[in-house]
C-alpha cells in the first residue's frame, strides 16, 4: 500500500512539475496560480489543491518534480553524447532550459523552491565528477557549475551565444581537467 502511494504522489508531483514548467515557459515568470497550473495539466483547480493544499505548497512539490524530470533528461543526453550532453542541442531541449532557468529564478524568492533547485545542482555536480572519471576540487567543481550556467544562461538568452561556440568552451573546459587527470596519472 505504501508503495501504491509513492508511486502516486511521485505521479502528482511529474504531473505538476510539467505543467509548471509549460506554465513558466509559455508565460515567463509570472508566478503560477493553482487555476493556470491545472489548466495546463489538464485537470481540475480542486483536485491540484486537494493534492497540495494549495499554491504555496503546489510550487515546491512541482519545482522538485520537475528538477527530477530535467534531471533525468540531462543523464540521458550525457549517456547518449557524452560530456557534450550537458548542453541543449535541440529547440526541444532549449524549451526545457528555458523553463528549468526560469524555476530557478523562481527559488530566488521562494526558500522551498529553492531547495528543490539546490538538489538539482548537487546531482550535477556529482554528474560532473562522474564524467570527468575523478573527484573534483570545490574551485574545479565551482567553476564548472558556473560555466555551465553561464553557458545555459547564454544559450537562452535575448542574443544567445552560438551554439557551437558553447560546445567549443564547454570542451576546452573538459579537455583540461582530462589533461590534469592524465597527468597525475603520469606523475
Amino acid at each position: 500500500m505504501s508503495v501504491m502511494a509513492f508511486n502516486r504522489d511521485r505521479f502528482e508531483t511529474k504531473t505538476a512539475g510539467i505543467a509548471l514548467a509549460r506554465t513558466i515557459g509559455r508565460d515567463g515568470l509570472r508566478a503560477p496560480t493553482l487555476k493556470v497550473v491545472a489548466e495546463e495539466a489538464n485537470m481540475c483547480q480542486s483536485t491540484l489543491h486537494k493534492w497540495f493544499a494549495g499554491r504555496e505548497n503546489m510550487l515546491p512539490h512541482a519545482a522538485a518534480g520537475f528538477a527530477g524530470i530535467y534531471w533525468e533528461q540531462i543523464a540521458q543526453r550525457v549517456n547518449l553524447r557524452g560530456w557534450s550532453g550537458y548542453l541543449p542541442s535541440t529547440k526541444d531541449e532549449i524549451y526545457f532550459l528555458r523553463a528549468w532557468l526560469g524555476i530557478e529564478e523562481l527559488a530566488r524568492s521562494n526558500d522551498v523552491v529553492g531547495e528543490a533547485v539546490r538538489d538539482l545542482w548537487h546531482n550535477v555536480r556529482f554528474w560532473l565528477r562522474s564524467s570527468i572519471g575523478r573527484d573534483l576540487t570545490d574551485f574545479e567543481s565551482g567553476g564548472l557549475v558556473v560555466l555551465l550556467r553561464g553557458l545555459w544562461d547564454g544559450l537562452c538568452s535575448a542574443e544567445p551565444i552560438d551554439p557551437d561556440l558553447a560546445q567549443q568552451i564547454w570542451t576546452a573546459a573538459y579537455a583540461a581537467l582530462r589533461d590534469d587527470l592524465d597527468s597525475a596519472q603520469a606523475a
